[in-house]
């Protein structure tokens, strides 16, 4: 069965309103493919660093330590990652939230165009208080950026009309 992320915003929304909450798994693929890409960048300085590293000096070995240190620790990282299918992105009637990051309906302004090369690209989702941070939806969560954007600035106007609607009968 596809992931979230795979399918498209029909699908969204008939899950929105099923269940009061969309979520966006991390789609192994194109996280295992930057991963490779990543590690193939690193790789041939630490296999250098190997051969080399009982001809160096005590300094250069402890330069070469830090080296396969972060390698290893990038490993982890991404294996990690591809293992949990974390983080993983919810689209609740609370809010947005990637992570451990929440913004709330009430804190959103607005989803943003998709930015960055194809392997990094994002969706900034901004806040509506300019000092407060955005958040970033990761291609790795969300096949189409495009299509996502639209369909949380969708989610937004409906949300606020209901706001406005229970406003005028107050005011």
């Amino acid at each position: 069965m596809p992931t979230m992320g795979e399918l498209g915003p029909a699908e969204w929304t008939a899950e929105f309103q099923r269940s009061g909450r969309v979520v966006f798994r991390l789609r192994r693929r194109p996280a295992a493919l930057r991963a490779g890409v990543i590690l193939l960048l690193l790789a041939p300085s630490n296999v250098f660093n190997i051969v080399e590293f009982a001809d160096e000096s005590t300094v250069g070995r402890i330069f070469d330590g830090f080296g396969l240190a972060a390698w290893a620790f990038i490993v982890g990282g991404i294996t990690w990652q591809l293992v949990t299918r974390r983080p993983i992105v919810v689209v609740d009637t609370e809010g947005i939230r990637t992570g451990r990051k929440l913004m709330s309906w009430d804190a959103v302004g607005t989803a943003g165009i998709p930015t960055g090369p194809t392997i990094l690209r994002s969706l900034p989702v901004l806040p509506a208080d300019v000092w407060a941070k955005e958040i970033r939806i990761l291609q790795d969560n969300v096949r189409d950026l495009t299509a996502f954007s639209a369909w949380l600035n969708g989610l937004r106007p409906h949300r606020r009309t209901t706001e406005g609607d229970s406003h005028a009968e107050h005011g």
